[in-house]
């Protein structure tokens, strides 16, 4: 089967699993709150499902280490629902009124109700994770638990860096990398190892799927800080230098700040032009910032490629289509 074909096969089964455990709760008064975490999931308009991502990542990596990847569904569904409701929360943290072109959650419906509603699906994705008692065991299902949990506790540490970031002057490249590791990547690294636990893998083998979705997470949000200045608007779908406009201090951006002191001089403007920003652009990458950033993301996409090849040395199909869905997100264009 192609790599692409079984993907999406595992996808499919995914979104149906999540639409049919948000139907199998109880709402009775409450049908408007369903009809929220509906909108926000996609399923209310002609939007659909999100690519699902994390918990494909879930399923290839049980069936890889030789395990039902059914019997990983729970966590799988899991994790999207805890994906989702940082989503809702960081919307409101970063008043985003706008998520896939259309209003956020509470932009729609207010401050209060979008709280509550992702409030709710923090305690769905629990719910949803305990079937792996049923799947896999008590055992399984309270270590995966215990896992969630630390897993938000790192989400949240990276969502308050993230903000406190903002008023900040001076944010050290290190600081930076604690902040992405906690808000993006220590999620993936929770889906991969989770995968391996459902699996029934060693010890040492969940750690090592850990250290890879690790490297994943952190390589795949560095190429985005290259992509939100350098990348193609026709490829990622926003304005050139995007990031710079939104004045977000990613990776090249503080990079630029410590080396650069005409890059900090055109970003001290409190009220840049695109005519600027594209000046703060190529200022950037006559610096160094651009070769910097490759470099960063380079080192990642290393130790990601490395897990994977120790881990998986004789890959069965479900290793060798997280291979090639591995190469698919490492290989944008930087």
């Amino acid at each position: 089967m192609d790599w692409e074909d079984q993907l999406a096969r595992y996808v499919a089964e995914i979104e149906a699993g999540l639409q049919a455990f948000i139907e199998s709760l109880e709402f009775s008064d409450s049908a408007e709150l369903r009809s929220m975490l509906r909108y926000h999931m996609g399923w209310e308009d002609d939007l659909g499902g999100g690519k699902r991502l994390r918990p494909a990542l879930t399923l290839l990596c049980a069936g890889a280490c030789g395990g039902d990847y059914q019997s990983a569904m729970p966590a799988a569904l899991g994790v999207e629902f805890l994906h989702n409701f940082t989503l809702i929360h960081d919307d409101i943290e970063d008043r985003s009124t706008t998520r896939h072109g259309r209003p956020t959650v509470w932009t729609r419906w207010g401050l209060a109700q979008a709280v509550n509603a992702g409030d709710g699906l923090f305690s769905i994705a629990q719910l949803a994770l305990l079937g792996l008692v049923d799947s896999c065991g008590e055992t399984v299902a309270i270590r995966a638990a215990r896992e969630m949990n630390r897993t938000c506790l790192h989400l949240t540490r990276g969502q308050h860096l993230d903000i406190a970031f903002e008023s900040e002057d001076e944010v050290a490249l290190e600081a930076y990398l604690a902040m992405i590791e906690g808000k993006t990547a220590a999620l993936i690294a929770y889906c991969t190892s989770t995968g391996g636990l459902a699996a029934g893998a060693d010890d040492a083998t969940v750690a090592r799927l850990g250290a890879f979705g690790k490297a994943l997470g952190l390589a795949f949000q560095i190429q985005d800080d290259f992509l939100g200045i350098w990348g193609d608007p026709a490829v990622t779908g926003k304005s050139a230098a995007s990031d710079l406009l939104a004045r977000k201090k990613t990776l090249p951006v503080l990079y630029g700040l410590k080396n650069c002191a005409e890059f900090r001089r055109l970003w001290e403007d409190d009220d840049p032009d695109p005519e600027l920003v594209m000046a703060m652009a190529r200022t950037l990458a006559d610096c160094g910032a651009a070769a910097y950033v490759r470099e960063q993301a380079g080192a990642y996409m290393r130790q990601a490629r490395e897990a994977l090849a120790e881990l998986f040395p004789h890959p069965n199909q479900d290793a060798r289509t997280l291979i090639a869905l591995t190469e698919a997100l490492l290989n944008r264009e930087m």
